[in-house]
């Protein structure tokens, strides 16, 4: 099993912004710290911190390997928030912002929490200290795509795809998006009325590309450093997706 160990420190708070160092470990000997950069809104910096840490070291530097997911992974915070934030009985909602990967891509982790500082690195290993926006992390996940290159996909994009290809667990769900961003995509041209209506919501023209053989379509707006999946829909955009209820088809 693999094991994640994060412990946040006392934060220094600035003009515009909140600075916490996060310590990191893997295993016994391999021990590092992240500096979080949060807004001053931020209801708590510290939990806040640890899971952008966790989401950062899992999910963009990977740690262990490319598209992690909770299969055999012990996450270990100090933070009781993100454990009752992961039980979904917390009221620090700006927190399930920073921490949506725990309840769905490592939603299968084991989670535990720990104060112990013994292990904290030395002076001679704090050389070089990685800066992470965590503002930037807010709801949204990256994954790769042949096609798109990095892609960001947002909680909102996530949850619409397990809605409608009704995967078992996140673990699969994830996984699943994944091979799909990885095969073949074609641009599709909108028609006038659906881009004024996207314009609309979205401020912007969005781009929709799809399979060949899949009627998921998938809608990306273009930020500075991905593009962002910021929802699927099937066939017409202005369909009500179907849920798909194992229960009820089973029945058929």
């Amino acid at each position: 099993m693999d094991v994640l160990t994060v412990f946040a420190q006392k934060d220094s708070i600035f003009n515009d912004h909140v600075i916490v160092p996060v310590y990191w470990r893997t295993g016994l000997h391999r021990r590092k710290v992240l500096h979080v950069r949060l807004a001053l809104t931020c209801q708590d910096c510290q939990s806040a911190a640890e899971a952008v840490a966790i989401r950062y070291l899992l999910g963009e530097a990977n740690i262990f390997n490319a598209n992690r997911t909770g299969i055999n992974l012990k996450i270990v915070v100090s933070k009781g928030a993100i454990k009752k934030m992961a039980r979904q009985a917390s009221q620090k909602h700006d927190l399930y912002d920073f921490g949506y990967p725990i309840l769905t891509r490592y939603a299968e982790a084991e989670l535990a929490v720990s104060k112990a500082t013994d292990w904290f690195p030395g002076e001679d290993e704090l050389q070089d200290v990685t800066l992470i926006d965590g503002e930037a992390y807010r709801g949204v996940e990256k994954m790769e795509s042949d096609a798109l290159g990095m892609v960001g996909v947002t909680r909102h994009a996530m949850e619409r795809y397990v809605q409608h290809c009704g995967t078992l667990d996140m673990n699969t769900s994830w996984k699943n998006m994944s091979r799909r961003m990885k095969s073949r995509l074609d641009k599709i041209d909108l028609p006038p009325r659906v881009i004024m209506h996207k314009l609309r919501k979205y401020g912007e023209a969005p781009e929709i590309w799809k399979h060949p053989s899949n009627p998921l379509h998938y809608v990306f707006c273009q930020r500075h450093d991905c593009k962002l999946l910021v929802t699927v829909f099937n066939k017409d955009p202005d369909e009500q997706l179907e849920v798909f209820r194992p229960q009820v088809a089973n029945r058929i």
